[in-house]
């Protein structure tokens, strides 16, 4: 009888086991979503460090806190994370997102007055989105992007030749994203994005149509617009990096933005690339910034009432260009071993007075440290080499100078300036720092190489 008990009641182990296995299995992999659902409102929750599974949904306001490794997958079709509440608090967690090219960003955000912070977003898309949500602040939020490289071929994705054999062995076959934002901002009000990091996305952080939002201390590189504006006001970028982007700093169809103490560094590798670029800007602050390395440094197209003031504009192909604006100022900026100091059409209203040129052949006979002689742009090079683009390749060379001198200077040109400074200490180390180096090589190697590319592009056709 004893025996018999004990093999009913093995057997009904042997049958439960199963079932509780599973249960238990489920309720693993559902548990942060789960813990969410069941906290109160207000509630700290302490993720443990493990792989969890998305979507996750935050529907009221919590304060979730990663506890070491927390890693978040995202194998559904969904975001991998949606905030609708006030008030939440995200800290210390990666989200890993696979989706191809989705609308939806890997984290969006659709509260106000909510905190992202040490978040990392590996993605093929869209970082994180904020949608109609005012008061957030991202901090120290990483967006990893696999876009195309624009210049080189990405690493992005698995490479299928590896199961082949030699004798069948193909091309490496890569899986990238054409599109997806870093941090993507739209119809969202006084947000705070301070010290976040976007490598290698399409634009790194965007703002439409939105007001009041401060981007301090972030660093944008390998995209292409590093920040873009596109009808925003009374937006503030201080202390940002843009790095070997397309464009640092895209403002279009903008108003009362400040542009200040940023870095804009070797925006170069494509035709169009600018440092700072304003297209349709209205009554704009850029100051204090350093433009370096770019193609074009600071762009002004149909823009109006802009301020620019006490930036460094350095070894650029031109140092800055002024398209159909009007009523802009220009004050204290100075122009170091720029191609092309200044660039002008259409833009005769500009008042651009007291800023340094490195090449101004200057007087000062009172030694007020201002010229009592004008710069004027001498338009002799800028006209040759827009006839004979392959002329570039002679630029600062003794017989070009010779023929420069030869014409009248500044004859015609839109680029005058009735007071220029003249070089103080402070100027000359930042001038000597400048063209010292690697830093003039390197500027001399693009050119080069540029020149040769149009000669070789001449010859081609004719």
């Amino acid at each position: 009888m004893a025996l018999r008990q004990l093999l009913s009641a093995s057997l009904a182990i042997a049958l439960v086991m199963p079932a509780a296995l599973t249960a238990l299995a489920e309720e693993s992999a559902d548990s942060l979503q789960a813990q969410i659902d069941r906290a109160a409102p207000g509630e700290t929750i302490t993720i443990p460090e493990g792989k969890y599974e998305g979507p996750i949904r935050i529907t009221k306001p919590l304060k979730l806190v990663a506890d070491g490794d927390v890693k978040l997958t995202n194998p559904s079709e969904e975001a991998a994370l949606i905030i609708t509440a006030d008030d939440v608090t995200l800290q210390g967690i990666t989200v890993v997102d696979r989706r191809i090219n989705s609308e939806d960003a890997s984290i969006i955000v659709k509260g106000n007055r909510n905190l992202l912070e040490k978040v990392t977003v590996d993605t093929m898309g869209t970082g994180v989105q904020l949608r109609g949500a005012n008061s957030n602040t991202l901090h120290k939020v990483f967006v990893i992007g696999k876009v195309k490289d624009r210049g080189s071929t990405s690493d992005a994705g698995h490479d299928h030749s590896a199961h082949l054999s030699k004798s069948q062995s193909k091309p490496k076959v890569t899986v990238q994203a054409q599109k997806g934002n870093g941090i993507d901002l739209y119809d969202s009000n006084d947000n705070r994005l301070t010290d976040n990091q976007v490598t290698n996305v399409f634009d790194g952080i965007y703002l439409e149509k939105s007001s009041g939002n401060q981007l301090e201390q972030n660093w944008v590189e390998k995209s292409r617009y590093g920040y873009h504006l596109m009808g925003t006001t009374n937006t503030t970028l201080k202390n940002n990096t843009g790095s070997e982007n397309v464009t640092g700093a895209m403002l279009m169809e903008t108003s009362a933005a400040t542009v200040v103490g940023n870095q804009f560094l070797k925006q170069q590798k494509n035709p169009n690339s600018q440092g700072i670029l304003l297209y349709d800007v209205q009554n704009s602050l850029i100051t204090d910034n350093r433009i370096e390395g770019n193609r074009v440094g600071l762009y002004l197209e149909r823009s109006t009432g802009i301020t620019v003031k006490g930036n460094q504009l350095a070894l650029n192909f031109v140092g800055m260009q002024l398209t159909s604006s009007s009523q802009n100022t220009w004050t204290n900026n100075q122009f170091i071993s720029n191609v092309i100091a200044a660039q002008a059409q259409d833009s005769a209203t500009d008042n651009i007075n007291g800023n340094y040129w490195d090449n101004l052949l200057g007087l000062d006979v009172d030694g007020d440290h201002i010229s009592d002689l004008p710069y004027e742009m001498n338009p002799f090079y800028l006209g040759l080499t827009d006839a004979v683009p392959a002329y570039q390749l002679f630029f600062q060379s003794p017989g070009f100078v010779f023929l420069e001198n030869l014409f009248t200077n500044g004859a015609g040109s839109p680029i005058r300036d009735n007071s220029p400074l003249m070089p103080t200490s402070a100027v000359l180390a930042a001038d000597a720092q400048t063209t010292s180096g690697w830093g003039a090589g390197i500027l001399g190697l693009i050119l080069l190489l540029g020149s040769c590319t149009f000669i070789y592009v001449g010859v081609k056709k004719s």
